[in-house]
């Protein structure tokens, strides 16, 4: 056999293996997305992730009215839960904050603001209040405001639960109140989405060992910040930030005619460290790179410093989350999420303090 003939019969070797291995790729996409379309109705084509929840709009990001992705919907008005009631004198509490207000790892329903309705509304206060979920992920306590004064044009809420995220303030130097809205970009291309490889992912996840995970993360952080200064403690200017941003958000509250309810931001981790604690901190760290996992939980302690000052200073309700919660892990399905049951000791905890607030004159009762 000649070297030609030879070389000829490799090179359709290796296309017939290559086309195999592009129509069993395409076999598992097409066999993903029918799975996703069966199981939460998604579309068989085009994006279907949880960005297609909120869209840019003139006024800042907002949810997609009617929106689904996996476990999460949106109403008639962007929210997630419920449609909004009509207004029939009904206390309309808005809880405001980013993933951990949203829900993520909670069943259905049972992300804190649900439950915190239920709770209001057992007997004797049946219906009296209506708790609106304006939680959206990824949002700062600054960046929002502009959102707080359209909700307050529309829905006129009695009191606003405020639970800022202190490590969306990594790297932040300035406050986002007062910068003007960005203004939305022009969608431009992207390539086709791959679904089963968020899959492929998950399954990988679910069937790797805590150590083997948490070897890939420190290879993913590595990766992620070789070309970075990596900060061992938490800028300063980055708390000035966030204590600035907050102020701000109290003095739109109140121009909405609503009571604040701050919040002191809690997690899993506890003074005294524990075997597991690798294994959240690179997850946790993973999403900030450029910051040192010591420097995460320094963070959370001084900004809950700051936001318990800021409700002082500011003469406001606070709700210490941080002290009450933290360090139990069975509150947390990861460094900061809750779970049900750290969904619905949030929702007693805010109950507590919103059942002292007289709604009639938007004011603290003196019990």
């Amino acid at each position: 056999m000649s070297d030609a003939t030879t070389q000829g019969t490799l090179l359709r070797r290796v296309a017939a293996w290559a086309w195999i291995g592009v129509v069993c790729s395409l076999t598992l996409e097409l066999a993903a997305r029918v799975d996703d379309h069966v199981t939460y109705g998604a579309p068989l084509f085009g994006p279907y992730n949880m960005d297609q929840l909120f869209q840019p709009t003139a006024r800042g990001r907002r949810g997609v009215p009617h929106a689904g992705y996996v476990k999460w919907a949106l109403n008639g008005a962007g929210f997630r839960g419920p449609e909004i009631r009509a207004d029939a004198g009904q206390v309309r509490i808005v809880t405001y904050g980013a993933s951990e207000t949203f829900g993520i790892y909670e069943s259905p329903d049972r992300e804190f603001p649900r439950v915190l309705e239920h709770d209001l509304n057992s007997s004797p206060a049946h219906d009296r209040y209506e708790v609106i979920n304006a939680g959206m992920p990824g949002m700062r306590v600054g960046s929002g405001i502009t959102y707080l004064y359209d909700i307050g044009r529309q829905l006129h809420p009695k009191i606003v639960i405020i639970y800022p995220t202190p490590t969306h303030y990594v790297g932040v130097t300035h406050p986002y109140c007062g910068r003007p809205v960005p203004i939305p970009a022009q969608a431009g291309f992207s390539f086709p989405e791959i679904r089963i490889l968020d899959k492929i992912k998950d399954r990988v996840k679910d069937l790797l060992p805590r150590a083997g995970m948490t070897m890939f993360r420190k290879i993913g952080i590595a990766w992620a910040a070789h070309n970075e200064y990596v900060l061992e403690h938490v800028q300063p200017q980055s708390l000035d930030a966030l204590e600035t941003d907050l102020h701000c958000a109290l003095q739109a509250t109140r121009d909405i005619g609503a009571v604040p309810i701050l919040v002191t931001h809690a997690n899993r981790f506890s003074r005294t460290p524990r075997a597991d604690d690798d294994y959240w901190l690179t997850g946790w760290r993973l999403q900030y790179p450029e910051l040192q996992q010591s420097g995460l939980l320094e963070l959370e302690a001084s900004a809950n410093v700051r936001i318990r000052a800021v409700a002082q200073q500011e003469h406001v309700a606070l709700v210490d989350a941080a002290a009450e919660m933290s360090g139990d892990t069975r509150n947390f399905a990861d460094h900061a999420h809750f779970t049900d049951l750290g969904a619905a000791k949030m929702a007693r905890l805010l109950a507590t303090a919103v059942e002292k607030i007289d709604p009639e004159t938007s004011a603290p009762t003196s019990h």
